[in-house]
């Protein structure tokens, strides 16, 4: 229970720490940026994020690239993302062909289709599924998945990792008026309506979808002790979600509707049952698996 609670304290100074660091943020990159502060409060978040897993490693005396998930050889590394990220872009893509098929998804007949923005916006979702794999896998099946796993072991470790990582993404930042005075305790203040998404139920299925995706990482990261399927995993996921939010539609007028998340085009029911089956897989072949090493 200690250890439990340890985590759950560093994860909310993660927060705090980040709605800090986005003023100074703010005044740095304001300059050639110029965004709306929620977005810095999110960047500055992340950042804090990697500084306090850090923190929390070295409270356990475990800082190390190794205990971030990053071992082995580069080119077994690197062979395990591209791994990953072929995994991913199946899951997706299972998942897309059955909101097509159920009348969900449309392709977007607004949209001017040419080789030059095909590979333009495949390049960009590329490069931001590996930058969200890599931040977000670093900070969940890295730092932390080390630091826990350390003082409880496994299920504990997968389930609150996986919780915690559900449960962040339902934190959002309101834009703030035009005129707003912008301190140091700005995102302070923002803090206690960021979470307002969490006394309603209409979240549970987005939510499920992305607490059962966490659990698929926890597998893969105990199943090749490294994260670098976990990243190419996620990597894959991202990109085939930007494209398909660029290139489709949700239809709105399908039987089915139901089956999607009312605050993502993609995540729901569907997206749910086929990442559990996929879990489920894993888990099995994992299980049937012999450790030969150490997981740290």
């Amino acid at each position: 229970m200690r250890a439990i609670i340890i985590f759950c304290l560093f994860v909310v100074s993660a927060f705090f720490v980040g709605a800090i660091i986005a003023y100074p943020l703010k005044l740095l990159l304001d300059p050639v940026l110029e965004l709306a502060f929620r977005k810095y409060l999110t960047y500055a978040t992340l950042i804090s994020g990697l500084i306090i897993s850090g923190i929390y490693l070295q409270l356990y005396k475990s800082l190390s690239f190794k205990a971030f998930g990053y071992s082995g050889k580069l080119l077994k590394f690197l062979n395990s993302m591209f791994s990953g990220f072929i995994y991913g872009i199946i899951i997706m893509l299972i998942i897309e062909m059955l909101l097509f098929f159920l009348g969900i998804h449309e392709i977007d007949t607004n949209r001017s289709i040419s080789i030059s923005l095909v590979m333009e916006r495949l390049t960009k979702a590329m490069l931001a599924g590996v930058l969200i794999g890599l931040v977000e896998e670093s900070i969940f099946r890295g730092a932390l998945f080390t630091g826990l796993y350390k003082q409880t072991g496994a299920v504990i470790t997968v389930f609150f990792s996986s919780l915690v990582y559900s449960s962040v993404h339902f934190i959002r930042y309101r834009e703030l008026p035009a005129d707003t005075d912008i301190s140091w305790l700005t995102g302070i203040s923002m803090m206690p309506e960021a979470f307002r998404r969490f006394h309603e139920w209409s979240i549970v299925d987005y939510f499920l979808t992305l607490f059962i995706f966490g659990v698929l990482l926890g597998l893969l990261r105990l199943k090749h002790r490294g994260i670098a399927a976990c990243i190419g995993v996620h990597a894959g996921i991202v990109m085939l979600i930007k494209l398909a939010d660029y290139f489709t539609n949700r239809t709105h007028n399908s039987n089915y509707e139901f089956l999607v998340s009312q605050y993502n085009s993609t995540f729901g029911w569907i997206s749910f049952t086929v990442i559990l089956l996929f879990t489920v897989f894993y888990f099995v072949k994992l299980r049937s698996s012999t450790p030969t090493k150490p997981m740290f």
